[in-house]
């Protein structure tokens, strides 16, 4: 029997950006899990959706260190594979269940919840630290007052 999920089942991230994705994969999600069409209209729309908000997260991607953005976009990688199968499937005639739907859902929640949470975070970590500045950036910017008094 399928879980039937809401937005109150994603975590927010603080994205805005992301969390407006995640919303609108969760709305074609939760048609298909509410006994909507599984056909390949839905299937083809909700794997659109899901390329182009791994897109997005790819772009903020850099602040991650290099084995955790390996594993996410591998985890973004395996996803659309799971949704090309569905696809390919359904082409073939074999229309997607309501356990292939559910199956789409939790895994989406679930990495939303937990991956793209830690996304955002370490984005925002990133950008609240300090920039750097070289010694000699920081020389050139002080004034003449402060040259002299460095020099005595």
């Amino acid at each position: 029997m399928p879980h039937h999920r809401t937005a109150d089942s994603l975590i927010p991230t603080g994205s805005g950006v992301i969390d407006a994705e995640h919303g609108a994969i969760l709305d074609l999600l939760s048609a298909m899990n509410a006994g909507g069409p599984l056909g390949l209209a839905e299937l083809t729309a909700l794997r659109h959706e899901v390329a182009e908000h791994f897109a997005t997260e790819a772009a903020e991607m850099a602040v991650l260190a290099a084995d955790r953005r390996d594993r996410h976009e591998q985890a973004h990688r395996n996803y659309l594979a799971i949704i090309d199968a569905l696809l390919d499937a359904a082409t073939r005639g074999d229309p997607p269940t309501g356990d292939d739907a559910n199956r789409l859902m939790l895994w989406f929640i679930v990495h939303s919840n937990t991956a793209d949470t830690e996304l955002v975070e370490a984005a925002r970590r990133a950008g609240d630290e300090p920039p750097m500045i070289s010694m000699d950036d920081w020389l050139d910017s002080l004034d003449e007052a402060d040259q002299d008094a460095l020099r005595s």
